[in-house]
């Protein structure tokens, strides 16, 4: 057996100060959690590290995962970067049934001591309230309890806590399944669950806190409110649970809270439904959606909710917050021209803002306007931060701030961004890191991910972002096949059996003709975005035609012209002066 020699005692050198392991001066390349762990038994000197000690060191002793597959993968990945082998270690030295120690690496800090890392936020899941009394009507109520619950924990303090978005713990909801279960699919810290009872007029609503990796009951508490109304329930019970998790909640911070809910319950009730909706609609990517006329059905019903809660409170902030964002989306999906949705879309966020200056999603909205009618990037990130700052749990405003980002080049920032908006919310979220690599151009990644992770459900999104894929590298059958996947997890049948007749009669180029048709004939009957035009001319390399539409987009703002530079269609033409010309018009 010829086993790895290893180098010399002094050539090998860990850098806690640059991050990074070198041997004779050369980076070798590790990844974020070994090399975590190699610092921490380096800094051992020479000392035993014990397993339950770099659990508590790298995931904090009240995380839940899968630790022991985690350290084995670490150190394995450190022995091959140090080209050692494990039967015959010279640096990584196993002490069976203990733990670890490093020998003879040399570590440097040529400047000050590195700061320490901040800790990972703690990841908390409040799971949909259980009503447990025999008025059915109450469900939605309970419904309402937990997701004001879950803003109120997610405001305590943001920099430390991050609360997992409604959309994907309402998929838990009578899901038969344990809180161990749950902690696990969705890596958690901490699950709250509750349940109403109703007993005359009296209500009584418990709830428990459990600690994900050891299931120990941290908190349980009862609470019996004194108002009447439903949503001064909600207010009163929502600011006592989060008290009970936090009791150094500031005043300031409850005002802000109270803020939220309407006046009349109702509206809330329809604010809620309306969201529903519009998180299963935005889950589709903008360009493919438009291109293949995907329905607009989710927009309009979330639009009548929406409208609906504003008609019971004309004062709440959220309902005008949902309104901008169908506004603003109905014009970046296709459906009208921009000047006919985005300032509308800035007039609601506005109103929003001025209803409730400290709401985070009011800021989202107006920095959507901003981003994709404005072109104006410097206010756009300045209302993303905003919202971020006050609820860094926002999977949308994550996931949108990140699509900023890469605009501007600054791609590792913006995959962070996408990465947080799917750990945030990975049910409803799905394919926001995928939808990361492709804006970035990483399509082999995409593919190579898809091909070895199988094939079992997924959100639309994915195979979305798959096909656009598949067609940049050429592989033009299996982009067809992802394609048609899509159409139909969209219930588009009919579409996707004639784009597989158009394909069987004369392969990728008669399928791209058979797309420009199928817009020709929809511009003639309504509106069609010239963005589109410019798109498909772009893939069938007509750039005469490329350019002519790409100018009438420019002239009416087409939204996703802010895109420009990591639309994968065009990538081909960037290092023309005339395209190089739009772009600085858009403000590149």
């Amino acid at each position: 057996m010829n086993t790895p020699t290893p180098a010399g005692a002094d050539d090998i050198e860990l850098d806690t100060r640059r991050y990074e392991l070198r041997r004779g001066g050369e980076r070798i390349k590790l990844e974020r959690l070994p090399m975590e762990l190699l610092i921490l038994m380096a800094s051992g000197n020479g000392q035993l590290v014990t397993r339950a000690d770099i659990v508590r060191a790298l995931w904090g002793a009240s995380a839940y995962r899968e630790t022991d597959n985690s350290i084995n993968t670490a150190i394995r990945k450190i022995r091959i970067a140090l080209g050692e082998d494990p039967d015959h270690p010279r640096y990584l030295i196993t002490v069976k049934g203990k733990g670890y120690r490093v020998e003879g690496i040399r570590t440097v800090s040529d400047q000050a001591p590195v700061e320490a890392r901040p800790a990972a936020p703690l990841r908390v899941l409040v799971l949909p309230f259980e009503n447990n009394s025999d008025d059915r009507t109450l469900d939605s109520f309970c419904a309402a309890l937990a997701d004001e619950t879950s803003a109120n924990i997610g405001m305590l303090d943001p920099q430390r806590i991050l609360v997992i978005a409604r959309t994907t713990a309402a998929r838990y909801q009578r899901a038969d399944k344990s809180i161990a279960r749950i902690a696990h699919e969705l890596d958690v810290d901490y699950v709250m669950e509750g349940s109403l009872m109703r007993e005359g007029e009296r209500v009584r609503v418990l709830a428990q806190l459990i600690r994900s990796f050891d299931q120990v009951q941290l908190l349980s508490c009862a609470h019996e409110p004194v108002s009447n109304g439903a949503l001064d329930i909600q207010k009163e019970v929502g600011a006592a649970l989060a008290l009970e998790v936090s009791p150094a909640l500031a005043e300031q911070q409850q005002h802000r809270l109270s803020r939220r809910l309407p006046v009349d319950p109702a509206a809330h009730d329809a604010y809620l439904r309306g969201r529903y909706y519009w998180t299963r609609r935005v889950h589709f990517d903008a360009g493919f959606a438009a291109h293949h006329s995907l329905s607009d059905e989710d927009f309009v019903r979330a639009h009548s909710y929406f409208e609906t809660a504003l008609e019971l409170d004309p004062t709440y902030a959220l309902g005008y917050v949902g309104m901008s964002n169908v506004f603003g989306a109905t014009a970046t999906h296709g459906f009208y021209p921009p000047s006919q949705g985005f300032p509308k879309a800035r007039v609601a966020a506005l109103r929003a803002l001025e209803l409730d200056p400290g709401l985070p999603e009011a800021h989202q909205a107006l920095a959507g306007v901003h981003y994709f009618y404005d072109w104006d990037w410097r206010r756009a990130e300045e209302e993303f931060l905003a919202a971020l700052r006050l609820n860094p749990s926002h999977a949308e405003t994550s996931r949108l701030y990140a699509r900023l980002l890469l605009v501007q080049g600054r791609e590792v920032e913006g995959r962070a961004q996408f990465e947080l908006a799917e750990r945030v919310d990975p049910l409803g979220f799905e394919g926001s890191r995928v939808f990361g690599l492709v804006q970035s151009g990483r399509y082999d990644e995409v593919i190579r991910e898809y091909l070895t992770s199988g094939h079992g459900p997924r959100s639309p999104l994915i195979y979305q972002l798959l096909a656009t894929a598949l067609e940049v590298r050429g592989h033009y059958e299996e982009a067809i096949d992802a394609t048609i996947d899509a159409l139909t997890r969209c219930n588009e049948f009919a579409r996707a059996e004639t784009i597989r007749t158009v394909w069987n009669s004369g392969g990728y180029d008669k399928v791209l003709e058979w797309y420009l048709q199928d817009l020709l004939a929809r511009r003639r009957n309504c509106y069609a975005s010239p963005f589109l035009f410019a798109e498909i001319y772009a893939r069938l390399n007509r750039p005469d035609e490329m350019f002519h539409w790409l100018d009438v987009a420019l002239a009416e703002r087409s939204p996703r012209m802010c895109e420009l530079r990591t639309n994968a269609w065009f990538h081909r033409f960037r290092s023309l002066g005339r395209f190089r010309n739009i772009e600085r018009h858009v403000g590149h």
